[in-house]
């Protein structure tokens, strides 16, 4: 295939965008928000029903979510419907004597998972440990965007969210980095668009018919402080679109943006036709190259592009709705059947097996185990043999859980689809707990960004 790549030799004011084709400058608000342009406490619920928390907004619109008319499509063979080669990858893991895998400068000091309400245009910040929604946000200034992918730095201090209908947003975790102290406070907080000092900058995609896959790059680790800078932002995007975010083009666009700003710094345009959504999901690796899965598009069935050089390279026989990345370096997909695309060896292997899913997530967890949402529950496999492991059924669920992440102490988070509802289970006696509030919940990435500081702490040798 043939790629159409654009970088920019510039270096511009922070007030500049940086971008392909005819740019604009930023629009600030006299809030301090920055808006870039590209043109060219829920409930927490126990395992047995007990409310342990009650400070949520349990409205539950699903006028939007996948399945119930939002025209998003992203679909499934089932009806869902939401309406590299030449890289080593062979990983030594520190052994901490407990099953676990290394850390970062020690433990984490706080941890959040951002949970999309995507038939409501926003992103709710869920305290992990405290089970308490501390933030809800407006991810598009028409309330339209329909976000659906949340990427967490590797730091934990702030995320990325993707609206379908275009535009990427960074949000703030902690009060101390945002600019002032007017932030939400919980689900029924949501501040008007350009008000919430906790936003730090929102770049539009005025083209993008479909924009879904985002995710964080490492960037690099200051080991005396362990403070992270030079971090950058994957995203994607299909346009010419034929209405409800799919696209309908003859190429897709590739960027990567500054995490700082949020300029965006390189395009590559990748000629694969763009017929239902270009580009799906997207996972970043140790080398911080980027992984995508093309669903629904034919061969290839994914992705990669090369952190260093913004080449491609392609996975033809990779398929799945989710995509995560192991320990290993080996490249997942959870749709049907799940199984792994090894970068070295380039090819897929399933599990032998079958599980009751369509169109789901995935995440391993601290102990090497594979997680895959299932009807009514999550699944486990063995990340190295593929071998099937522990099964979790959350009572009265019958929902598919779409969205898996693992946090950064090990939890594993389940998101059914299109609910009011998330689980978060205790990986050593797979007890859970649940939290409720949500509006047409729907989300697949690393919205913890337990698998991005998995790949930091345990890169390839």
């Amino acid at each position: 295939m043939m790629m159409m790549l654009t970088r920019n030799p510039w270096i511009l004011p922070a007030s500049l965008l940086i971008c392909v084709g005819a740019c604009s400058v930023d629009a600030t608000s006299g809030d301090g928000l920055t808006f870039n342009a590209e043109s060219a406490s829920a409930d927490g619920t126990t395992g047995d029903g007990t409310n342990s928390n009650s400070n949520g907004n349990t409205n539950s619109d699903t006028n939007m979510g996948d399945g119930d008319g939002d025209g998003d499509g992203d679909g499934d063979p089932a009806g869902d419907g939401d309406a590299d080669s030449g890289t080593i990858f062979d990983v030594v893991p520190e052994d901490t004597g407990d099953g676990d895998f290394g850390e970062c400068c020690g433990e984490a000091e706080f941890s959040y998972i951002w949970i999309a309400n995507s038939s409501q245009s926003t992103v709710s910040k869920v305290n992990t440990r405290t089970m308490v929604e501390e933030g809800r946000y407006l991810t598009k200034a028409d309330a339209n965007g329909s976000p659906s992918r949340t990427s967490v730095s590797v730091d934990g201090r702030a995320v990325a969210v993707a609206n379908r209908r275009g535009g990427i947003i960074k949000i703030w975790a902690r009060d101390e980095d945002c600019a002032g102290p007017n932030t939400s406070t919980g689900p029924n907080d949501v501040k008007p668009w350009g008000q919430d000092d906790c936003v730090a900058w929102y770049t539009d995609f005025p083209q993008a018919a479909s924009q879904r896959p985002v995710a964080w790059t490492t960037g690099v680790m200051d080991e005396a402080t362990c403070e992270w800078s030079e971090q950058k932002i994957w995203t994607a995007e299909g346009r010419g679109g034929n209405g409800g975010a799919f696209c309908s083009d003859d190429r897709i666009y590739v960027h990567r943006l500054d995490g700082e700003t949020g300029e965006i710094e390189d395009t590559i345009e990748l000629m694969y036709p763009c017929t239902t959504f270009g580009v799906y999901g997207g996972v970043v690796d140790a080398n911080n190259d980027f992984w995508l899965t093309r669903l629904f598009e034919g061969s290839p069935g994914g992705l990669r592009i090369d952190f260093d050089t913004l080449t491609h390279s392609e996975m033809g026989s990779f398929y799945g709705y989710g995509i995560a990345v192991d320990h290993q370096g080996k490249i997942w997909g959870g749709t049907g059947v799940p199984g792994k695309w090894d970068p070295n060896l380039n090819n897929w292997t399933s599990i032998n097996g079958n599980i009751m899913n369509a169109g789901v997530g995935l995440a391993e967890d601290k102990q090497g185990r594979m997680w895959v949402g299932i009807n009514g529950g999550i699944q486990a496999f063995d990340a190295e043999s593929m071998a099937f492991g522990p099964q979790v059924l959350f009572p009265n669920e019958t929902i598919q859980s779409k969205g898996i992440s693992v946090d950064v102490d090990g939890y594993i988070w389940a998101i059914p689809d299109n609910q009011s509802r998330a689980y978060r289970v205790d990986p050593d006696d797979l007890s859970f707990q649940s939290i409720d509030g949500f509006v047409g919940a729907y989300t697949y990435s690393d919205m913890t960004g337990g698998s991005l500081y998995n790949v930091a702490c345990n890169p390839p040798a």
